[in-house]
């Protein structure tokens, strides 16, 4: 068999969009091609979505977006690659200026909308090439999670997946810093070395470290006085929660950490050296100003010293703000938008009522068509990170969400396969819905259900049905990972963390006997039943049938008329 020139592909959508001149920015997601352009109007649009690998096109805000599939957009990028001469470090080719940030010939309201998907589009940018290792990551710790439930806790295959996750998700400060730098037009080595410097082996590990109670000293501090001052809060802790000390020691309850500056201006400029290890919010703001200070110091610095000057000043000075106030305003925002966004999901849930779950995946699936659901990402990773930290274990009630959708929509997308007359489509559907039960939708979204829309009206249905169990049982996820049947093993398969959860949060949550991987499989299940249910009835109504006779064409308008 020959084998095929993804070149000529990539250069097939090339000329169907104007060329490479036309061209201001292209990168790729896990299954979507994303591209912006000059002038819109040179686009064939008809052409590129005839293009054999295009499952689907969408457009959102000035970013278009060709539905390709996982594993087939990463090799047409490559063949993007090659005859666009981008190297795979710098894997976009920005040739435009900026957007205005604020147009004056638009309404505030429309201008804060662009401003919020611009928003998002960048987080996109960010993020999306880091999904493969938090899923690693994710995975690994998740598999440490079920594995511990009837293994030692010091099996040497645990301490494995316990070293792959807390490095990789430990390190996400460096992975972030990479991407943001290089999507913000910075030098994406120097945003590494901020988000290294983050989380540098010298601070304290937040993210390994649970102890309840913290004390910081300054530096230097002599040991014998740090020993007294960790027993004085020990034994004040036990006072406080009415226990005796039954061989506990000191350290598992009382950690501390080390400051500096802490006797300038009053501890005006205390700067304490705790890393920032899993998290998300601080790395984002200081990479805002390392990168912007260094963009300012290119323009200003003289070429024969810049290659000293820019990256070392940068560095330094970003260096001290970060720690010094950036950092800890980021965890003051990344802690306040989790605690905000629990509250909601708890209040809009309670026993028997799941509403606030049934809203959040009957939306899911429409921002999943929109590409926003890449901004829950971060959202997750800093909810799982501050639980974590609060409670010695993570939870997140996203995963659980975007599960209930995928399924949605691969049981959609199945019911079509009994309706669809064309063997290809019918092949073609088959192989989207293998993939979405592996939680990847697009093909199936895209090239299935938003063609035949009633199936996309029965998938957001079943997945509120399902989103409605969720609400009502509070489910949570203990990882990231795969949102499908392979990331049950994201989930608690007994009950004993989950119900010190609720206790600790006052959660109501309807069936709190039964384990989170359980209620997370009866949840995929309703969507399931749900889908197929609204499925068979939609696609048997006028609209249906119209719809069904659009999708076959010619060939079932033929078989309709005899």
């Amino acid at each position: 068999m020959k084998k095929l020139d993804w070149n000529l592909v990539a250069q097939e959508i090339v000329d169907n969009i104007g060329g490479f001149e036309n061209i201001v920015e292209m990168f790729h997601c896990a299954t979507r091609l994303r591209f912006v352009m000059k002038d819109d109007n040179l686009a064939n649009l008809e052409n590129l979505k005839k293009i054999t690998y295009v499952k689907g096109y969408n457009k959102q805000d000035n970013q278009h977006q060709l539905i390709i599939g996982a594993g087939t957009v990463d090799k047409i990028y490559k063949g993007y690659q090659n005859i666009a001469g981008v190297s795979a470090v710098g894997s976009d080719l920005n040739v435009a200026g900026k957007t205005k940030l604020w147009n004056k010939e638009i309404s505030w309201q429309s201008n804060c909308l662009q401003i919020t998907k611009k928003g998002l589009n960048s987080f996109a940018a960010i993020f999306v090439p880091l999904i493969p290792i938090f899923i690693i990551g994710g995975m690994s710790l998740a598999f440490k999670s079920l594995f511990a439930q009837f293994l030692d806790v010091n099996n040497g295959f645990l301490q494995i997946l316990d070293i792959i996750g807390g490095a990789i998700l430990g390190s996400l400060p460096a992975f972030v810093g990479y991407t943001a730098a290089k999507k913000w037009g910075g030098n994406p080595f120097i945003g590494m070395s901020m988000g290294m410097i983050l989380i540098a082996p010298a601070l304290l590990n937040s993210y390994s470290n649970g102890a309840p109670v913290m004390l910081g000293f300054e530096l230097g501090t002599p040991q014998s006085v740090i020993d007294a001052e960790v027993k004085n809060a020990f034994d004040q802790w036990l006072s406080n929660n009415n226990l005796t000390n039954n061989g506990l020691e000191p350290k598992e309850i009382v950690g501390y950490y080390f400051t500096i500056f802490s006797g300038v201006a009053n501890n005006f400029f205390e700067i304490k050296l705790i890393g920032y290890q899993a998290q998300i919010i601080p790395v984002l703001l200081v990479l805002i100003l390392s990168v912007n200070l260094e963009k300012g110091l290119r323009k200003i610095t003289p070429e024969a010293i810049a290659i000293i000057v820019v990256p070392l000043v940068t560095v330094l000075f970003s260096t001290w703000i970060a720690f010094w106030l950036i950092g800890p305003l980021g965890q003051i925002i990344g802690k306040g938008l989790a605690i905000g966004i629990t509250a909601v999901y708890k209040y809009t849930n309670y026993y028997g009522i799941g509403f606030g779950g049934m809203i959040f995946a009957g939306v899911y699936p429409l921002l999943v068509i929109t590409g926003l659901h890449q901004g829950f990402l971060p959202i997750e990773a800093q909810l799982l990170m501050d639980s974590k930290l609060q409670y010695g274990h993570s939870f997140s009630f996203i995963t659980p969400v975007a599960c209930v959708s995928n399924i949605a929509q691969g049981t959609a997308c199945l019911i079509a396969i009994f309706y669809i007359k064309n063997k290809q489509q019918k092949s073609t559907a088959a192989s989207a819905v293998f993939g979405a039960h592996l939680g990847i939708t697009e093909p199936a979204m895209f090239g299935v259900n938003l063609q035949i829309k009633p199936l996309l009206v029965a998938a957001i249905a079943g997945s509120a049905c399902g989103g409605y169990w969720l609400g009502m049982t509070h489910t949570v996820a203990n990882s990231l990972g795969s949102a499908s049947w392979i990331g049950l093993v994201q989930f608690d398969w007994t009950n004993t963390e989950a119900l010190k959860y609720f206790a600790a949060n006052d959660i109501p949550a309807t069936f709190s006997s039964l384990a989170p991987g359980i209620h997370v499989t009866i949840a995929m299940l309703i969507s399931m039943g749900a889908t197929a249910g609204f499925s068979f009835l939609l696609l048997n109504t006028k609209w249906g049938k119209n719809a069904l006779v659009s999708f076959n064409g010619d060939e079932l308008k033929v078989q309709t008329q005899q």
